[in-house]
Order: structure tokens, then C-alpha cells, then sequence
């Protein structure tokens, strides 16, 4: 079962009975190159410079009251002086809604990056890192029902928001053609405050349920293989594994670039959907706008009533090192 699948899930117990869920609440992504930091802070600055992304999610377009993400992130590289450790450092907000519940979150993100060659000897650095946050649930009270509204104490006859302290941790290998991580969220399993008496108009009944989150484990990797016959392409095959122990969802990536500015590919996530994706990558003196667009192709028994998905998304990374010039010469043979 996917994660949005789930999601759906949770909301039909939250209608039926008081619960407490356990299900994947984290959420779903196609172009998971834009969305590392997000699920594992040990990513903070591991590119070398300062990038800021927006990327924003309509899934399964058709579907009232259907999922909607919009997240937004920022990161860099910095030393910390007299130790003279390389770090990075980032924040991440997120807005999540899927009919009356709505999810927001920001955290703040430090990894500590420790030089590490043990792949072919090319140099990399591993990433130790951390985010803390805060995580805002919210649930609306504009239910339909059958039965007197007040008279059901299982739904919720009042709105109400509920605030926790969120917790992530995770590692982050890169190279300059390989990466891998390995990460956790809601480490802390961040829980909301219980409705009760107190939210219960005048002459209304009591309800109550609980809502924690879960712990997610995300397993990523990725390889950049240039093409040796044509050096102007680049292949970047990628996995993305996502699990709370109780269900798994597979993310596999083929991206391919050319001349560092077009790229384009596509995601088959299992179960879910096929997703075809691109972009481009526009140059600018001191840094690079990176644009890309994603559609989702639902394979699972919802795709009968939805349209797909979208997905938009852009990047702006300012690098902080400077490349060296490249240096010509003429050979003397055509002097």
C-alpha cells in the first residue's frame, strides 16, 4: 500500500472510531533530487554552495479534497573556525493538506561533513547530520454525515490545531559521481494533543483521538555515469527507498542530461504511478536557476478517477568555489 493510500486510510478510521495512527504521514514526491534535505539533514551542504528550491505537488488531479504539498528549502557550506570543520547547515518548510487535515512543518538542519575516500579512492565526504522542528496539525470540522452531527462523539465536531517537537537524523556519502544516504524522521514520534470536553460546543457530545507520527527510514543512492562515446550526455540512474516497517515504497530514477542544461527522464514508483519528468539548467554569472516539471501517470486502481499528478519545481545554487580556468595551449606542430 502507498503513502497516500494510507493517508486516505487514516482519515476514513478517523471518521469511523477514536485511533491511533501509526500509518506513513510523510509527504510523497516524484523529483527526489529536489527533496534530500527534506528527508535527511546530513544533505546540508553537500553541494558546495548555497541553494534555495520551492517545489509544489497536486496529486491525483480530480479527486476532491485530493493531496497538496508545497515545500521550501534552503542550504550551504560553511567552516566552523579554529576546528576548521566543514559543515552545513539548512531549513525546511513544508505544507501538506489532504481534505480536512492539513500538516505544516519547518526545521533547522546542521551536518557535519568528514573527508572520506573509500570509493575507488576518489575523495567524498560523509555527512553526520540532524534537524529539530516543529510540527503543526490541524483537522477542519466540515463534515458530511448521515446522522445528527453532534450525536456521533467519533467525528470531530470543532476544528482544532495541535503543535509537537519533530526530530530527524540521518548520513549522507558524496563523491563527485556517487551519493548515498541513509536517514530517519520523527525520530522523537512527535504526537498531538487529544480533542476532548473542552472543544465540545454546548449541548454536543465528547470526542477523542490520537495522532502520532510514525518513524520513516529513507534509503537513497544515485550514480552520474558519463557517456564515453559522447561525453555531453550524462546517465544519473537513482533509488529511493521509503518504509515505517510496516509498508515500503519503491522510487526507481533514470535521468539523463545533456551538456549540463537539458535533462530529462522518468520515475516508476511501484504500484503508483510512472512519472515523466524534465527540465533545464540555465547558467548565470554566479550561480545556476534549475526548472523541472513532473507528471505522475497513476497505475494503481485510483487511476480511474484521477487525472495524475503534477509536480513543479525550481532551484537557484549560488556556488561558493570558484572552478579553475581552463588553461589551452597551441601545439607547436601547426605553428
Amino acid at each position: 500500500m502507498n503513502i497516500r493510500t494510507r493517508n486516505f486510510a487514516l482519515l476514513l478510521v478517523l471518521l469511523i472510531a477514536t485511533m491511533r495512527s501509526e500509518a506513513q504521514q510523510d509527504p510523497q514526491f516524484s523529483m527526489n533530487m529536489a527533496t534530500r534535505l527534506h528527508v535527511n539533514p546530513a544533505y546540508a551542504g553537500m553541494n558546495d554552495g548555497i541553494c534555495v528550491n520551492m517545489l509544489s505537488r497536486q496529486q491525483w488531479v480530480g479527486f476532491e479534497g485530493r493531496p497538496e504539498t508545497y515545500l521550501f528549502g534552503g542550504h550551504g557550506t560553511f567552516t566552523i573556525p579554529g576546528i576548521n570543520l566543514r559543515s552545513g547547515g539548512g531549513i525546511s518548510m513544508f505544507g501538506d493538506g489532504l481534505g480536512q487535515m492539513h500538516m505544516f512543518g519547518v526545521k533547522a538542519a546542521y551536518s557535519a561533513h568528514i573527508p572520506i575516500n573509500f570509493i575507488g579512492g576518489e575523495p567524498g565526504h560523509l555527512g553526520i547530520g540532524v534537524s529539530a522542528g516543529l510540527l503543526q496539525f490541524s483537522m477542519g470540522n466540515n463534515w458530511r454525515s448521515i446522522t445528527p452531527f453532534y450525536e456521533d462523539p467519533t467525528i470531530p465536531n470543532v476544528a482544532y490545531n495541535s503543535g509537537s517537537f519533530d526530530l530527524d537524523a540521518g548520513l549522507y556519502y558524496r563523491t563527485k559521481d556517487v551519493y548515498f544516504g541513509l536517514s530517519s524522521t520523527h525520530l522523537n514520534g512527535a504526537k498531538f494533543a487529544d480533542g476532548g470536553d473542552d472543544l465540545v460546543p454546548e449541548g454536543g457530545k465528547a470526542w477523542e483521538t490520537t495522532f502520532q507520527m510514525a518513524r520513516h527510514y529513507y534509503l537513497m543512492g544515485g550514480y552520474d555515469f558519463e557517456l564515453p562515446s559522447y561525453n555531453l550526455i550524462v546517465l544519473k540512474p537513482s533509488v529511493l527507498v521509503k518504509t515505517n516497517l510496516t509498508s515500503a515504497q519503491f522510487d526507481l530514477n533514470l535521468v539523463a542530461e545533456w551538456n549540463n542544461f537539458l535533462w530529462g527522464g522518468m520515475t516508476y514508483r511501484f504500484t503508483d504511478a510512472a512519472t515523466l519528468l524534465g527540465g533545464i539548467n540555465y547558467g548565470l554569472p554566479k550561480g545556476t536557476i534549475r526548472v523541472g516539471y513532473a507528471y505522475d501517470i497513476t497505475t494503481s486502481r485510483i487511476r480511474k478517477g484521477s487525472n495524475g499528478s503534477h509536480e513543479f519545481f525550481v532551484q537557484y545554487c549560488l556556488k561558493l568555489k570558484t572552478p579553475p580556468p581552463v588553461q589551452k595551449h597551441k601545439t607547436v606542430r601547426f605553428l
